[in-house]
């Protein structure tokens, strides 16, 4: 094996390694993708059971007659679901910073690979090359040898049509 079979060899070895490497981290960005939009989906039906359950709240103070120590329950409730909010808030949020991290390696190994790729290529271009090269010095040894055969036939002719003149 030439050397710069066993050089193509190794690139094509760094550029499945690269193309993997892409592959896993698409994966990793769709988990990422799928978490973000479960969060976003938390988020919103939590929102949606808060406005509810806020509007139930204030609706069952509004129904009868109340304390103060009611209202302040009330209140503290509602505080509750606004910390509860918040922290479904901050979740999403973190999937969105792990999503566009995940979209920022996933660009980073499509770089790499297509830089593995295109070594590569340049390999298998230089690889042909020599390939083309070998072969075609192959051929002038062959037709060297062959016109070489030619002419120590034409040299054994002459020799023979002198030898038998000379008889």
């Amino acid at each position: 094996m030439t050397i710069l079979k066993e050089l193509l060899a190794i690139k094509s070895f760094r550029e499945s390694k690269a193309e993997l490497a892409m592959f896993r981290q698409r994966s990793i960005l769709q988990k990422a993708v799928i978490q973000k939009k479960e969060s976003e989906k938390k988020l919103n039906d939590f929102r949606d059971f808060a406005s509810e359950h806020e509007r139930s709240l204030y609706a069952d103070l509004c129904s009868r007659v109340v304390r103060l120590h009611d209202i302040e329950n009330v209140q503290h409730s509602v505080v509750d679901l606004r910390s509860r909010e918040s922290k479904h808030e901050q979740a999403m949020h973190a999937a969105e910073v792990e999503r566009a991290q995940q979209a920022e390696k996933l660009e980073v190994d499509k770089e790499k690979h297509a830089e593995a790729s295109r070594v590569k290529q340049k390999f298998v271009e230089l690889s042909q090359a020599n390939d083309e090269e070998i072969s075609k010095e192959l051929e002038r040894k062959e037709d060297a040898e062959i016109e070489e055969v030619n002419e120590t036939r034409r040299d054994r002719n002459g020799w023979a049509d002198a030898d038998g003149t000379d008889v």
